[in-house]
C-alpha cells in the first residue's frame, strides 16, 4: 500500500510540474475571450484612444483626451504583436456593495520597439468595469513584464527536467536503502 503512495505521489507532482507555464496559468485565470478583449483595448487604448472613450471612467477621460497626440509616439509602429503579460483580479463582497477590480499588463512589440500597456478596471455593484487608472510605456529593451515570463517560463522548464531526476534518485536511493537493509537483517 506504501508503495502505491509513493507512486501515486510522484505522478501527481510530475503531472502537476508538467502543466505550469505562463501561458497555461494565465488561461485558467482568465477566459480566453476576455484576455483577446484585454489585449484589443490596451492596443486600442495606445493606437487610437478615442476609439475606447466610452470605457473610461469620466475621472480620467479629460487625463486620457490631453495625451492622446503623444500615445502614438509610444506605440510600436506598422504591424505590432500584443500579448497579455499579466492580469490580477479582486473582488470585494459586503452588506449591499460589490466591488469589482482588474490590473492588466498588455505589451506590445514591433520593429525594434516595446510599449507596455498598464490599465486598471473597476467597478461598483452590477456597472460595468471602467478604466480608472492608465499608464503607457514606450522603450527599445524588452520590458520587465516580459522578462519575468521568460524567466518564469525557464524556470518551469528546469523544474519539468529536474523533478523526474530527482525523483528517480531519491527513489533509487530509498530502494538501495531497503535492500540494504533486508539484507543485513538476512545476515
Amino acid at each position: 500500500m506504501r508503495r502505491f503512495y509513493r507512486i501515486g505521489s510522484a505522478a501527481a507532482l510530475v503531472a502537476a510540474l508538467g502543466g505550469c507555464s505562463f501561458r497555461t496559468a494565465l488561461d485558467k485565470m482568465v477566459a480566453p475571450d476576455r484576455q483577446k478583449e484585454l489585449v484589443a483595448i490596451g492596443e486600442r487604448f495606445c493606437t487610437d484612444p478615442a476609439s475606447i472613450k466610452s470605457q473610461l471612467h469620466p475621472e480620467i477621460a479629460v487625463s486620457v483626451e490631453a495625451a492622446a497626440p503623444a500615445l502614438p509616439r509610444e506605440c510600436p509602429n506598422g504591424e505590432a504583436t500584443w500579448q497579455l503579460a499579466s492580469y490580477n483580479w479582486k473582488t470585494n463582497v459586503t452588506a449591499g456593495l460589490k466591488e469589482r477590480q482588474e490590473e492588466v499588463v498588455v505589451v506590445g512589440s514591433g520593429k525594434g520597439k516595446w510599449t507596455t500597456v498598464s490599465l486598471r478596471f473597476y467597478a461598483k455593484n452590477e456597472a460595468p468595469l471602467l478604466i480608472t487608472e492608465w499608464n503607457v510605456l514606450g522603450s527599445a529593451t524588452k520590458p520587465p513584464a516580459l522578462q519575468f515570463i521568460e524567466q518564469y517560463e525557464a524556470g518551469a522548464k528546469a523544474l519539468r527536467i529536474g523533478s523526474p531526476i530527482i525523483l528517480l534518485a531519491i527513489g533509487g536511493l530509498v530502494f538501495w536503502l531497503v535492500r540494504r537493509q533486508r539484507a543485513k537483517r538476512a545476515a
